[in-house]
This record gives structure tokens, C-alpha cells and sequence, in this order.
């Protein structure tokens, strides 16, 4: 997403622009951000397509489609679609029993980045704690 200001007038506008670029952070846009920004704005269903959008386009990415599961699950729940939103919360749930070896390895990829950030800070916490 790429917001352009004509004038250096529109104080206002400058201000909202600002927000908008803190928010969505120095990582990659993606079709998910994108729909996380329209759903803020109001426009539930326009943020539900831009998610289905992306969530043909990722194929295999298991840390994006975790995300992803759980805005879609969360949109359904928000718009009193209770049903598709445990569908949506029972996908990764399936897709954990079905390759445990490839979520078990993202796991200790976590666990592995946790504790080097807490060697980096010199925190007593472990993530021993979640073993």
C-alpha cells in the first residue's frame, strides 16, 4: 500500500498516512495486509475477498496461513458467522495432524528464536516453559 500526499497542506491527511504506515510496520504488504487495513475501515467483506485472494496465491507457506486462518476465522466470528469460523480454526488444527514433522519444525524454529532473544536481552525466562 503506497499513499502519495498532493499538498502539503493536508495536515490531516499526513497525520492519517502516518498512522496507517506505523501500523501496517516495515514488513512485506501482501494481499493480507491489505485486507487487515480494509477491514479496519469498515469494509469486512472487501477484507474477506483480499484474504481468500491471498490465500490462493500461498499455497504451502505454514507461518502465512496460520495468520491468515486465524484473520479469516476471526472476520467470520465478527460478522456472527460462527459456523465458518470454526471451520476456519479447524484448519490448522487438521493441517498440524496431517504434517506434524513440518509444524513440530516451525516449532523449535520458535523456540530456538525466543531463547536467542532472551540471551540478546539477558531475561531469565526459557521457553523451556512451553516444553
Amino acid at each position: 500500500v503506497q499513499l502519495t500526499l498532493y499538498s502539503e497542506n493536508e495536515h490531516d491527511l499526513e497525520e492519517v498516512c502516518m498512522h496507517i504506515t506505523q501500523q501496517l510496520g516495515d514488513g512485506e504488504t501482501n494481499l493480507q495486509t491489505l485486507g487487515k487495513v480494509l477491514w479496519e475501515m469498515g469494509k469486512p467483506d472487501l477484507a474477506e475477498k483480499y484474504f481468500m485472494r491471498f490465500l490462493e496465491q500461498l499455497s504451502s507457506n505454514i507461518p502465512l496461513l496460520g495468520s491468515l486462518y486465524e484473520d479469516l476465522a476471526k472476520l467470520a466470528s465478527q460478522n456472527r458467522q460462527y459456523d465458518k469460523s470454526l471451520q476456519w480454526h479447524q484448519k490448522p488444527i487438521n493441517f498440524n495432524k496431517t504434517y506434524p514433522s513440518i509444524t513440530s519444525l516451525n516449532t523449535n524454529k520458535l523456540i530456538k528464536s525466543i531463547d536467542k532473544f532472551n540471551e540478546r536481552k539477558n531475561l531469565p525466562f526459557s521457553s523451556n516453559y512451553f516444553i
